[in-house]
């Protein structure tokens, strides 16, 4: 059927319309589309850079919409950094690292992330040092994270033996940083409200709490949420 005499198309839809089959209709349809950028070709993969990480190390939200349209506080993230002087000042006795919160509220570990960096110039000693994050629970300290002896030992060793292979093979140093993760509890965790979450240095074998010089510093970010009793 042809077209009345006072319809106009543009140039470019009366091509695609002359274009002759569905296929090449389809391809000028999509073109755009196939042709973006916004997804690789063959086996590369996409750029894992991104911009616009926080400035410091202080706090951030995830915010959030509630039923009312109100925008509120969900999970939210805190990061501390421990030089290895500060590890070595830690003890059994807890130290504060998020304060109670306000009256019928509990704070809840989501998830936990271990930055550990060693000096590669230094021989690897092993630690014998246990870092515990606990809550006061109903009837004991409930472990809302924990990293054991065991899994700093492995990560220290472990970049200084890449370290070492890398320099050898006449390379350049590897990178000085491990991480350990944790998107699951230690333990079963039962929490009391209106109580801080605490960090101290548990000495699994009983002696000196003692950090080597092979470790320069452990950062902790933790991912929380608190709730309330009254919003439950």
């Amino acid at each position: 059927m042809a077209l009345a005499q006072n319809v106009t198309v543009s140039t470019d839809v009366d091509n695609m319309l002359q274009a002759g089959t569905n296929e090449a209709i389809r391809t000028s349809v999509f073109n755009d589309f196939i042709t973006s950028g916004a997804r690789s070709t063959g086996a590369s993969a996409l750029n894992p850079v991104q911009n616009f990480q926080p400035a410091t190390d202080d706090t951030v939200s995830n915010l959030c919409v509630d039923s009312s349209g109100n925008v509120i506080r969900g999970s939210q993230e805190a990061t501390w950094t421990f030089t290895r002087a500060q590890l070595n000042a830690l003890s059994t006795n807890r130290t504060d690292l998020l304060s109670a919160p306000a009256s019928g509220q509990c704070i809840v570990i989501e998830e936990t992330n271990w930055l550990v960096e060693v000096d590669l110039t230094k021989a690897y000693q092993a630690t014998n040092v246990n870092l515990k994050c606990e809550m006061l629970g109903v009837n004991a300290n409930s472990v809302g994270t924990q990293m054991v002896k065991g899994n700093l030992n492995q990560i220290a060793e472990i970049l200084k033996t890449a370290n070492t292979d890398a320099t050898l093979a006449g390379g350049p140093s590897t990178s000085p940083f491990g991480l350990y993760h944790r998107d699951v509890p230690d333990l079963a965790r039962i929490y009391r409200f209106d109580v801080p979450l605490t960090i101290r240095a548990v000495n699994g074998d009983g002696v000196a709490n003692n950090f080597p010089d092979n470790f320069v510093s452990v950062k902790l970010k933790i991912k929380y949420r608190l709730f309330d009793k009254d919003t439950f």
